[in-house]
């Protein structure tokens, strides 16, 4: 009976501890997560891999994962309201491995650490929820070796899957941090085309299985990207050049093309290490203190090439999040006329001129558009002081490509590239070539591979349209007629003579004459046979006029696609049996005309008269 007292206080002890303890649990409260965008990373509407910001997901509360014990795990999974497109980094395999990763609790660089199993790695309690305890390089499955680097699945071209991510309920220690990163969108898809047009937004929407292992509250939708144009391209003018007259590579540049940057960061290095000097450096992008997505503006997301991941590299060699170049444009040459050469400039920089690394914006001429960056060296005594590269055409086409090693994340950049073209006047033998020559001017790589693929990175669609640059048009001679008549019995017999045919071995020039006649009773205009060089073609007005009752009286004017083209007309009664006259036709300067018909000029085609 005794002993019983005795052990009255310790059983109210033991009791009131218990009491204690259940209280304590109960005031722990359960576990909750909500989301949120990294930022509404600004997207280029015409890119088909274009970095989203990143997908945050919060959580506290909960009762941590007793010490030894399994951690729950969940399958994550998010959508995009467009297609995927984040590398693939096996060519093979259903579901593929992609570069999407997921990061527990945004660890440093020497603290991440990752999963290099498929699909999961166990991990077990330490009984406090802390991350600095948790995670770890040493062998799975054991203590303080829980892994924080997840590597996702391609499970739809719209969605990603995250599985077996262990979730430890941070309980009252802190907070569990979830961050999914290196997630790619085709933003051309969703369809932003106008300059004026609104942005789009990109939404990633998460889900979890079992639910009740991640229980998001709030939206489980959260706008990761604002899809705008990032580029307007325009050239500085058309140009018209004649086929008699030669451009030499000392003739200045005739046009330029402008490529513009429509918001700041749409023209993006490929690393935080590249540069004019070392264009193919790398250097991990994994430092996440402070991150938000996008604050690289580079073409790469997060890097980090010591991680042991289930496929670290694509078969193309590039790291998780790397990306093969920097921004590229390029231009697209089409109608090249035979005999024209065409030279662009090899650099733009934004500031001097020059290449310095130091500089706002760079971009260098590559020499493909989907190949690593391999600088094309310039050519002394190429247009613009040796600054150009002559393009080498092919069917008439020719395609530059430049890429940018410098960005300014700070400033809207314009950069502007010279265009020359030189060639050697031979009208006889039709060089050059008569035509419009166009540029299409665009991001590159062009691609039409709109889905998650292991092609390469970025890659753009064509949103591009022609643009005229230059035209090549027929020396001509413009013969004037003034009076001709078919009227009160009389007729005007016309006659063309190609002289340049001569004795001093000028080019020989053949071509056709189009006849103008413009009077009262009829304007219209007729077009003769192919008159040789050395010949001499006759016609009656009378013959090209059948269709005027009464007969007719004007002028005409002969456009000849020829040099050196001399005129004559013979009026007179019919058979010149009373009255007959002939005078030769005068020749009109190259249009346009002046006040002064004759001027003292040694330019324009043909020869004019009446000095």
């Amino acid at each position: 009976m005794v002993d019983f007292r005795r052990m009255i206080p310790v059983l109210a002890v033991i009791a009131f501890l218990l009491g204690s303890a259940v209280t304590a649990s109960a005031q722990v409260p359960a576990l909750s997560c909500t989301t949120a965008g990294g930022v509404n990373t600004p997207m280029r509407a015409e890119g088909l891999t274009e970095l989203a910001g990143d997908f945050i997901v919060t959580c506290t509360g909960g009762t941590s994962t007793p010490l030894g014990l399994p951690v729950p795990t969940v399958n994550i999974q998010v959508f995009l309201n467009t297609s995927i497109t984040s590398r693939l980094m096996t060519s093979s395999g259903v579901p593929t491995a992609s570069e999407a990763l997921l990061l527990l609790d945004d660890p440093l660089p020497a603290s991440q650490f990752g999963c290099a199993v498929t699909p999961t790695c166990p991990a077990v309690g330490t009984g406090s929820g802390a991350a600095a305890i948790a995670y770890g390089g040493g062998t799975v499955g054991t203590v303080g070796n829980t892994r924080n680097v997840y590597q996702g699945l391609q499970t739809a071209s719209n969605a990603v899957t995250f599985l077996g991510i262990p979730i430890d309920p941070p309980g009252t220690s802190g907070q569990r941090i979830i961050r999914i990163t290196n997630i790619r969108g085709n933003a051309n898809a969703l369809g932003v085309s106008a300059a004026n047009q609104a942005p789009v937004s990109v939404f990633e929407t998460i889900t979890a299985t079992p639910f009740n292992f991640l229980p998001v509250s709030g939206l489980a939708t959260q706008a990761v990207g604002s899809v705008q144009r990032g580029l307007a391209f325009t050239v500085s003018g058309s140009t018209t050049f004649q086929q008699c007259v030669s451009r030499a590579s000392s003739a200045g540049s005739f046009t330029t093309l402008r490529y513009q940057e429509l918001f700041a960061t749409a023209f993006k290095k490929r690393n935080l290490a590249t540069a004019p000097s070392a264009p193919l450096a790398l250097v991990n992008q994994n430092n996440l203190t402070g991150f938000i997505q996008g604050t690289f503006n580079t073409e790469s997301g997060f890097i980090n090439t010591s991680l042991t991941l289930p496929s670290p590299t694509a078969p193309n060699g590039r790291f998780v999040g790397e990306a093969d170049w920097g921004t590229r444009v390029r231009a697209v040459f089409n109608n090249i006329p035979a005999g024209v050469s065409i030279f662009v400039d090899r650099v733009f920089d934004s500031a001097s001129g020059t290449v310095s690394e130091l500089d706002g914006d760079i971009a260098v001429m590559t020499a493909s558009e989907t190949a690593p960056f391999t600088a094309v060296p310039g050519v002394s005594g190429t247009p613009g002081g040796g600054a150009s590269v002559q393009l080498t055409l092919v069917n008439n086409s020719a395609t530059a490509v430049w890429e940018f090693l410098t960005t300014d994340p700070t400033s809207l950049v314009r950069a502007d590239f010279r265009v020359w073209a030189t060639y050697t006047a031979n009208p006889g033998s039709n060089s050059p070539a008569l035509g419009t020559a166009t540029v299409n001017g665009s991001y590159a790589p062009i691609s039409t591979a709109t889905n998650a693929t292991n092609n390469t990175i970025p890659r753009f669609a064509d949103t591009s349209t022609p643009q005229n640059i230059f035209t090549v048009v027929p020396c001509v001679t413009n013969l004037l007629f003034p009076f001709v008549t078919t009227a009160a019995g009389f007729d005007t017999g016309i006659a063309i003579s190609s002289t340049s045919t001569d004795p001093w071995g000028t080019s020989a020039q053949s071509g056709t004459c189009t006849l103008n006649y413009y009077g009262l009773a009829f304007t219209g205009n007729v077009t003769s046979p192919v008159i040789t060089s050395g010949t001499t073609h006759a016609r009656l007005a009378s013959g090209d006029l059948t269709g005027v009752t009464g007969g007719w009286t004007g002028y005409m004017i002969a456009v000849c696609r020829f040099q050196y083209a001399h005129g004559f007309a013979f009026i007179s009664d019919i058979g010149a049996r009373n009255l007959a006259m002939g005078y030769l036709a005068l020749v009109i300067p190259d249009p346009p005309r002046t006040a002064n018909p004759f001027p003292f000029s040694t330019t324009g085609s043909g020869e004019q008269l009446g000095f």
